[in-house]
């Protein structure tokens, strides 16, 4: 009797053991099943918004949607085309900067040259030049 007994126990070991690995198998089986209920459902969510951005679409003309596309495209070539004439001005601007000041660096280093022989002739004729080369730059930039 306690042969039976004691086998009877060591099933019973061994049918709750196998009970506990099918519960923990259980577990991980709901776990991932969770886990792809809301995969799913984010999936279905995208669906409907995409579904309902299609419609959105849908209900404008084509003709629309087109001619839309093509307003934006003849805007951007404006902006390019205004882009590229204001970096001609800023380059033409630059260039009259660059020899108004080369053309002032030369009449003061005249100028400085001449004080330096304190020839007040030589002094007010560079003065006079000077004030001469300012007004034809300020001409041509004014053209």
């Amino acid at each position: 009797m306690s042969c039976t007994i004691e086998k009877a126990l060591a099933d019973a070991k061994a049918l709750v053991e196998r009970l506990r690995d099918h519960d923990d198998a259980a577990e991980s089986l709901i776990e991932q099943t969770t886990a792809l209920n809301k995969r799913v459902e984010a999936m279905k969510q995208y669906q409907e918004e995409i579904q309902e951005l299609n419609e959105v679409a849908r209900h404008r003309p084509r003709s629309t949607l087109v001619m839309g596309i093509q307003q934006e495209n003849r805007q951007i070539r404006e902006l390019q085309q205004e882009n590229k004439e204001l970096r001609t001005s800023l380059e033409e601007h630059q260039s009259a900067l660059e020899l108004i000041m080369s053309k002032y660096r030369e009449q003061m280093f005249r100028l400085l040259m001449a004080s330096k022989r304190d020839d007040p002739g030589i002094i007010m004729k560079l003065k006079e030049q000077h004030s001469k080369v300012i007004h034809s730059i300020v001409g041509l930039q004014m053209e």
